[in-house]
């Protein structure tokens, strides 16, 4: 009993000790028992509130108040709450977020590896305020990217410029962004491609997919399937097969025109159910070249037309009927 009661007046010393400039070694039972105090968990919630409404001086002057180690998990738990809700930033609140980036925790516990220990944080909110700000401004980059394509001031061919890796990281806050544009936007952005000479430059095909799925513009899907195919085109041929609308399959006809996309749509069109007049004239018009007739006539078995592929060499004299033919005897 007396050596509880001293464990007790120790831990009830510490939360009124105040600001040690030195370092304290806790075990990771006390941390966890610190983070669970109802009065901290409390208080980080108010603080956190007070934040959001924009009371940065308020939240500065409450903290500093805090004896430790309630400052140190305060300020701890507080900092993770801002980060699980994805509090967005004000630039007052940027800027207390990262005067806790440099500032050294006091408390630490030891952490025990295969045969050996070393110390770190209990409550590290350096680490946390670092994730903070990192996410801050990756946010001030989205808005004034998006600010710029809304003003028509976003140049395409500077802005996708870069090393690699600076081109993939815009490339993905680019199409990250394209759904929040208005259709003005977009439709400047479109245009800074398709009125250009092809020959000058083209975004990437990722771009240009998402681009061109976003503002459905004819144009762009024709300079998509004139570019060289890859993973990104041919995902985006299946998914306009998928689609059902009459855009996305003239868009799919369209792509025909690729040959490394060619059998991929043709394909994609023989299995369209119900299959739409357009569609069916236009695998009728391929079945009238001798590469294309196997290809499409093919897939047209599989899909369960047998009897209509007999029916138009019977009726059509323009179809490949040998190509047809050997489709069927198969």
């Amino acid at each position: 009993m007396r050596h509880g009661w001293l464990i007790a007046l120790v831990v009830s010393l510490l939360w009124l000790s105040p600001v040690n400039a030195g370092t304290i070694e806790i075990t990771q039972q006390t941390a966890y028992s610190w983070m669970s105090d109802e009065r901290s968990q409390n208080k980080a919630s108010e603080l956190l509130q007070q934040l959001q409404d924009n009371k940065v001086d308020s939240v500065k002057f409450a903290i500093e108040r805090l004896a430790m180690p309630q400052q140190e998990v305060v300020k701890y738990l507080l900092l993770t709450d801002m980060e699980q809700s994805q509090v967005a930033l004000s630039t007052k609140m940027a800027l207390f977020v990262d005067a806790q980036r440099t500032l050294r925790p006091t408390y630490q516990v030891i952490e025990q590896g295969d045969g050996y220990e070393f110390s770190a944080p209990a409550f590290n909110y350096p680490a946390t305020a670092t994730r903070l700000i990192n996410r801050w401004k990756i946010d001030q980059k989205t808005l004034d990217v998006v600010l710029q394509a809304e003003r028509g001031e976003l140049v395409l061919r500077d802005y996708l410029s870069g090393d690699e890796v600076q081109l993939k990281t815009r490339e993905d806050l680019l199409i990250q962004e394209l759904s929040s544009l208005s259709e003005q936007a977009i439709e400047v952005l479109v245009e800074q491609i398709t009125v250009a000479n092809i020959n000058a430059w083209l975004p990437r095909s990722r771009v240009m997919v998402n681009l061109a799925r976003q503002s459905r513009s004819d144009e762009l899907y024709r300079l998509l399937w004139l570019m060289k195919a890859d993973t990104h085109s041919q995902r985006e041929l299946e998914r306009l097969s998928q689609e059902s609308s009459s855009f996305a399959y003239q868009q799919v006809m369209a792509a025909t025109n690729n040959p490394s996309l060619k059998s991929q749509a043709l394909q994609q069109l023989a299995r369209v159910k119900p299959m739409p007049e357009d569609v069916r004239s236009f695998l009728v018009m391929r079945m009238t070249i001798e590469e294309d007739a196997p290809i499409v006539a093919r897939e047209l078995v599989d899909q369960g037309y047998s009897q209509w592929l007999e029916e138009l060499m019977a009726t059509n004299g323009r179809v490949r009927a040998n190509a047809i033919n050997g489709v069927l005897a198969k």
